[in-house]
């Protein structure tokens, strides 16, 4: 794939994940060697001191957040550190495989890579591996959340994502804004595409997101997203 692409992974105390994610993206991409930037946002595990013992790739950088400023602030961060134009972000927890980061990318290159439209590509998980409570919530919010804000997104809470630079650098800024790029992204014209991807079930470590810490802020979110979207059209 001749595609110059940076692949961003947002980490806060995945130390029992990343390092077998990191070993499957460089298998995976071997032959590209894309820019990688793993945004350490504050982890208080030994990351760093792993990352020195076990990896000297020049293609993989790390930038450290000195405390958690949250999943948004670290994917700006990253973003803002690529030296490429085509950004993919995925989690650091091993849900996400890397072959379907590739199918987002293979996606892009096959169908936009002449083209200066303005996109965002979603994954969009067929097969969840995740607990009965949290599919039901996620199916739930994403049923809210699309009949509210029209955002042409299946699947918003896939963290597989990809687009451009130049575009996310364009959208307003706020906390939680990863649960609404495809909203954000619309507003600014933007066409929202789906492509099916595998997820994985998390193996190791645990989610640092739940209902209670996810609801409230959620419904808070979408009252801000609904009304920066209608400020956006008059």
């Amino acid at each position: 794939m001749d595609l110059k692409f940076t692949i961003i992974i947002p980490i806060f105390n995945e130390v029992e994940s990343i390092f077998s994610l990191i070993d499957e993206l460089t298998n995976e991409f071997i032959i590209e060697k894309p820019e990688i930037i793993i945004v350490n946002d504050g982890s208080t595990d030994e990351f760093n001191n792993v990352f020195k013992k076990k990896h000297s790739h020049k293609n993989i950088k790390v930038v450290n957040h000195k405390k958690n400023l949250g999943k948004c602030m670290a994917m700006l961060t990253g973003v803002k550190h690529s030296e490429n134009h085509i950004i993919a972000i995925m989690d650091g927890d091993g849900q996400n495989p890397p072959s379907e980061v590739r199918k987002l990318l293979k996606y892009w290159n096959e169908n936009y890579r002449n083209s200066e439209e303005s996109l965002l590509i979603c994954g969009h998980r067929v097969d969840r591996k995740d607990s009965i409570i949290k599919k039901i919530s996620s199916k739930v919010a994403n049923k809210v959340r699309k009949s509210i804000l029209n955002d042409d997104c299946f699947d918003t809470a896939c963290a597989l994502k990809v687009f451009r630079k130049k575009n996310y650098l364009e959208l307003p800024y706020m906390r939680n804004m990863h649960r609404f790029l495809p909203a954000l992204f619309k507003m600014k014209k933007s066409k929202i595409i789906n492509v099916p991807v595998i997820d994985r079930p998390r193996v190791v470590g645990i989610s640092k997101y739940n209902f209670s810490n996810r609801f409230w802020v959620g419904i808070t979110d979408l009252i801000k997203v609904h009304s920066l979207i209608n400020k956006e059209k008059e």
